[in-house]
């Protein structure tokens, strides 16, 4: 090839300078790169990051944790009360709505009555009714075969009547009571075969009926009343045994 040293192996040779073009004919285009017609977007910024969502969360949390003990405080103030006593005699207030005034009478001192006599209760709103007792006889020992030994010497048994007036008052055989001379009240017991119609007052008693049982007092013997505490710890009336 004419230009070319031997054994410079093209090192050595200048490159062909390129061949004009010939007279008449138009100079080649340089060639042009396709446009790329990819339009190229940036990400949109992300505002709910990892550590955004870990913020938010752990403030809700406070803010749920903060809510809660503020809740328990006040419901701690309105609900606080002081602990209840012991029901006694000496505790238990009277209703607070207004008393008869036959009740507040009875309060400076109750009723004495003999042996089955009656009196007329008169009580809150409109009930009214009236008490009969009546004891039996004292006994040592029960009324049947199956009776349990009396625990304090002997019983003694006593009928109650209630003669309903009016309204509908609540009476049960807990509201009478066997008093002794030191005051000691002793509630009715069961076990002596002596008592009879135990249920006839354990319900809502009805004006126009009358409601009679017999009740039976645990007693060492017959020293003491047989009393009527209505319509909570007051004494309205006492019948005197013997």
């Amino acid at each position: 090839m004419a230009g070319r040293v031997s054994g410079d192996d093209g090192w050595l040779t200048p490159p062909e300078a390129p061949v004009p073009p010939s007279a008449g004919q138009p100079a080649p285009r340089p060639e042009i790169p396709p446009a790329d017609d990819t339009v190229r977007v940036k990400p949109p910024r992300r505002l709910f990051t990892a550590p955004v969502v870990t913020t938010f969360f752990v403030v809700g949390i406070v803010l749920l944790v903060a809510g809660l003990i503020t809740v328990v405080r006040l419901a701690d103030k309105v609900y606080d009360r002081p602990a209840a006593l012991p029901i006694s005699a000496a505790t238990v207030k009277a209703p607070a709505s207004p008393v008869p005034s036959s009740v507040l009478h009875n309060r400076l001192g109750p009723t004495r009555l003999a042996m089955g006599e009656s009196i007329v209760v008169t009580g809150d709103p409109d009930a009214r009714f009236q008490v009969t007792v009546k004891a039996g006889k004292f006994r040592r020992s029960g009324c049947n075969d199956f009776a349990v030994k009396p625990e304090l010497g002997g019983y003694l048994p006593a009928e109650m009547t209630i003669k309903v007036l009016q309204g509908e008052p609540e009476i049960s055989p807990f509201d009478f009571k066997f008093q002794q001379p030191d005051g000691t009240w002793l509630d009715s017991v069961g076990g002596s075969g002596c008592d009879k119609d135990f249920g006839a007052l354990v319900r809502r008693l009805v004006a126009g009926r009358t409601y009679r049982t017999t009740l039976v007092f645990g007693t060492p013997n017959t020293k003491g009343d047989i009393v009527f505490t209505w319509p909570t710890f007051e004494v309205v009336a006492a019948w005197r045994v013997g």
